[in-house]
């Protein structure tokens, strides 16, 4: 399966690699409140690896195949398709097969225009729907461009629902970033990101962890690709080395490569 998701992957980034990218996405983490031109139509491939508990291997991959199309020039809204594979060995966390794990609809709404405010405000809002699991995600987005330098915040919170069990997870989490344009086709940056696990609707905090590492974003004219690697410094309750390892991992990835349609 994966191997087919591969190809497919290369063949829509050959058939579309001589068009011209617009919409650049700088972090791995982060949104910015940019928004695709109204009628504009790329394809996003994310890959998220997740990497270590506190016994044995943990190994977790979550890739997703995004559609994204500017409704408007302020609204963008996106169809995904996500997958989910975990290998475990030596410890407590099960393994689960590679294979397809929910679809997502997600859209974006930017608040202003660039630079109108002294930050660029947006929205988002993403539905996500698994066979018996349901999830919402909102956000706010907070981001800012001056000359070469970008930064962004994000305030994020999600729900997720078992149909069946009639079971009830929340998180809210703090994500951000700053990075320079050290070229018009590089820039270097540093993000983090702050993720907390609670029972039913924020009631009782099961997990927190902070994460922090680097990120490093490359474009040409037909194509861009963000590459992050975060590792947690810090969590609650502690489980080893003054990290928390139950909900969360020792280190976490995400690339995303963008081709616009």
């Amino acid at each position: 399966m994966k191997r087919y998701l591969f190809s497919f992957t290369l063949l829509i980034f050959a058939v579309y690699s001589v068009s011209t990218y617009g919409d650049r996405r700088y972090f791995g983490r982060s949104y910015l409140s940019y928004t695709l031109p109204m009628g504009a139509f790329e394809f996003e491939l994310w890959n998220t690896g997740r990497i270590g508990k506190d016994l044995g291997f943990f190994y977790r991959f979550q890739p997703r195949f995004e559609f994204e199309y500017g409704v408007t020039d302020r609204l963008s809204a996106s169809l995904y398709f996500n997958f989910d594979q975990t290998t475990s060995e030596d410890n407590t966390f099960e393994s689960k097969p590679f294979g397809f794990s929910s679809t997502s609809l997600e859209f974006r709404y930017r608040l202003t225009d660039p630079g109108e405010i002294f930050v660029d405000p947006g929205l988002y809002f993403e539905f996500a729907y698994g066979g018996d699991e349901i999830e919402y995600e909102p956000k706010l987005i907070f981001s800012k461009r001056i000359g070469s330098f970008i930064a962004a915040v994000n305030l994020g919170s999600e729900i997720e629902r078992e149909v069946i069990e009639g079971e009830t997870e929340s998180v809210f989490e703090v994500t951000g970033g700053a990075m320079y344009e050290v070229h018009q086709n590089i820039a270097l940056g540093i993000e983090f990101r702050n993720h907390r696990n609670y029972e039913d609707i924020f009631e009782e905090e099961e997990g927190n962890a902070t994460f922090i590492g680097p990120t490093i974003n490359l474009q040409t004219q037909s194509f861009f690709i963000t590459f992050n690697f975060l590792a947690q410094v810090s969590g609650r309750p502690v489980t080893k080395n003054n990290l928390e390892l139950d909900y969360h991992e020792k280190f976490e990835f995400r690339t995303v490569l963008g081709v616009e349609l």
